[in-house]
């Protein structure tokens, strides 16, 4: 069952299939640079059911100013681990 405090306006907007399937998806997403980190958390926001994440480059101080979730502890770290 979809959670109407969490999904009513999207709910509203997609109707209860879309939303139905959208909690029933796996999802891969390759690549995190700054499109990628907003592509990642919108779908999960979405209520997707799974979120796969793929990325070979490392973390550095230029993905500092686009990537909420990193930190200076994280340089070196490969993006989808950090």
């Amino acid at each position: 069952e979809i959670d109407d405090s969490l999904y009513s306006r999207q709910r509203y907007v997609l109707g209860d299939q879309a939303m139905k399937r959208m909690a029933c998806s796996n999802v891969f997403l390759s690549g995190l640079n700054g499109l990628g980190v907003e592509i990642a958390k919108n779908v999960v926001l979405a209520g997707i059911r799974q979120l796969t994440i793929h990325d070979d480059d490392d973390c550095s101080m230029r993905d500092l100013g686009s990537q909420f979730y990193l930190s200076e502890d994280k340089m070196g770290k490969n993006r989808a681990e950090a």
